[in-house]
């Protein structure tokens, strides 16, 4: 299992994406699996700086074909699935994870959360 500890800060998403190219270097994965964990996992520590707080870390855990991908911060409180307007600028997050994830959930994670998904690479 990889980590990454953040802090709540502008930086978080372009450190997260670099730190993801760095764990599959090497790994054949389809552009549109490589771009859909990108995306994904950035919306999620997106969420934890905006909304959770520190301290942030991310995991990755390769499970055969797939990934399972979890963020956990300080925050309290469960993610919604929201229905924005289309001229809305923010709050599809956790919508683009649950249509695009296999599967995701939510944990209380002592005084914070953990929010995960699982992503298959092939």
């Amino acid at each position: 299992m990889a980590r990454l500890e953040l802090r709540a800060d502008p930086s978080a998403a372009r450190r997260t994406r670099s730190w993801l190219r760095e764990q599959f270097t090497g790994v054949t994965l389809t552009s549109q699996a490589r771009q859909t964990l990108e995306l994904l996992t950035t919306e999620l520590v997106t969420n934890a700086v905006r909304h959770g707080g520190e301290p942030i870390e991310v995991r990755l855990r390769r499970l055969g074909g797939s990934v399972r991908v979890s963020v956990s911060d300080g925050g309290a409180g469960r993610p919604l699935v929201r229905h924005v307007p289309p001229t809305a600028t923010g709050g599809r997050g956790v919508a683009l994870v649950d249509t695009l994830a296999h599967r995701w959930g939510a944990d209380a994670a002592g005084a914070g959360k953990t929010v995960w998904f699982e992503l298959a690479l092939t």
